[in-house]
């Protein structure tokens, strides 16, 4: 039973009234660790300017704490995901109250979008590259030619005939000895220059990479499963009731608890509430040591 659905059930109606405190808490405490902060950026062009971000270390020092403040439930499992521009980072936790189960699940998931730092260096390495680009561009084409001659004429030795992309590519998946014997083909009649081209502009790209600078952005508003799965910022919190081992029934009832159980459960929740609270302040704490 997801805590927050609508019910006739008094249990579930006082737990849930218990769930909107630790939601609504959570959401405060998680808006002001993801305060926007002013930072100067730079664009590909050169361009600098301003843009909003936030820290997303303080959130996951959040989770991190409220992980280990709640000694009496398991740790399913803590990660982060990256999906292009978008990230989630999210645990998932577990109390078993007797014949049942509190599971909990909290997600932040925000944009990344990246900038360069406003240095001089990325406009000379810009340069470099570009100028690098222009003068080996010529010299790259009949390499690459040279190579794709190479490589006929070795596949031809070795019986393969008719050949399109399709064939290279499972020719090359099937047997590495050809590969191997072709690529080193090719570095002796291109005296390896196709491979130092290639090497000096992965140099300069990475070189280019060091001055990268991620930008957050989020949304503060909670969000359920549905709108996380769609892409959208926010984020999650969610509890769960449920029966171990209860695969049959469909309809979630408090009528077969005992008094103790309910109260047991009341417990554990409430603990959640309290650790919620007061986690953020070593959360604080723990990101101004860290500094």
């Amino acid at each position: 039973m997801r805590l927050g659905l609508d019910t006739e059930d008094k249990f579930l109606i006082k737990l849930n009234e218990i769930n909107e405190q630790i939601q609504s808490t959570f959401l405060t405490e998680a808006t002001k660790m993801t305060e926007k902060i002013p930072v100067d950026v730079m664009l590909q062009d050169g361009t600098a300017k301003k843009q909003d971000t936030c820290s997303m270390e303080m959130i996951k020092a959040f989770y991190d704490k409220i992980a280990k403040k709640l000694t009496n439930w398991t740790l399913q499992t803590t990660s982060t995901t990256n999906n292009e521009d978008l990230r989630r980072d999210f645990i998932k936790m577990h109390a078993t109250v007797d014949d049942y189960r509190i599971l909990l699940h909290i997600s932040t998931q925000y944009h990344v979008l990246l900038y360069y730092k406003p240095d001089y260096q990325v406009m000379k390495k810009q340069k470099e590259l570009a100028d690098f680009l222009t003068m080996t561009e010529k010299n790259e084409k009949k390499l690459a030619e040279k190579s794709d001659q190479v490589i006929l004429k070795k596949l031809k030795e070795e019986g393969y005939k008719d050949l399109n992309p399709e064939n290279l590519f499972e020719i090359f998946y099937k047997d590495d000895k050809i590969m191997e014997n072709i690529t080193g083909e090719i570095d002796k009649q291109t005296d390896g220059d196709l491979n130092k081209i290639y090497e000096k502009k992965q140099s300069l790209l990475k070189e280019l990479d060091n001055f990268l600078l991620e930008i957050y952005q989020i949304e503060p508003v909670l969000i359920d499963e549905t709108r996380l799965v769609s892409g959208e910022e926010g984020f999650v919190f969610n509890l769960d009731v449920e029966r171990v081992n209860d695969e049959q029934s469909k309809q979630f009832s408090s009528d077969k608890m005992s008094e103790q159980t309910k109260k047991n459960i009341t417990t554990r929740i409430e603990e959640l509430l309290k650790t919620v609270s007061y986690t953020h302040l070593r959360a604080h704490e723990t990101l101004r040591y860290q500094e």
